[in-house]
């Protein structure tokens, strides 16, 4: 028997298709239905046994053809909103005295020395 699509009369019944009775009952439950929801359904309905991997692979490919995205929800941690960036941090102790300005004092100190860097620390004061 060779294997290939399927005419139309044997490709609309679920009772033979698996990817029609994923279809119809994701039309009845809706395509946010989770898969155990979904092989209850077709279990009842149609006398059809489809894994719940077999049932989610369906639902994708055919949420793909409706045009709808592939998750409902994102997944991980939620950006950062203005409110909560726009919002000053407290000053830390790094924040005190900038990098750039560290950096500079020890270039000062390797030219001149300990003793003449503190010299001049004391010259300041």
């Amino acid at each position: 028997m060779p294997r290939g699509r399927p005419n139309a009369e044997a490709g609309a019944d679920p009772r033979t298709n698996k990817t029609e009775a994923v279809r119809q009952a994701m039309e009845a439950l809706g395509y946010g239905a989770q898969p155990l929801e979904i092989q209850k359904h077709i279990k009842d309905n149609f006398g059809l046994d489809i894994g719940t991997n077999m049932i989610s692979s369906y639902k994708s490919s055919l949420r793909k053809r409706a045009g709808m995205k592939g998750r409902l929800k994102k997944r991980g941690r939620p950006k950062k909103t203005d409110a909560v960036s726009a919002a000053p941090a407290a000053p830390s102790y790094h924040d005190a005295v900038p990098w750039k300005d560290l950096r500079t004092i020890k270039e000062i100190a390797g030219r001149i020395g300990r003793k003449g860097l503190r010299e001049l620390v004391e010259l300041l004061d």
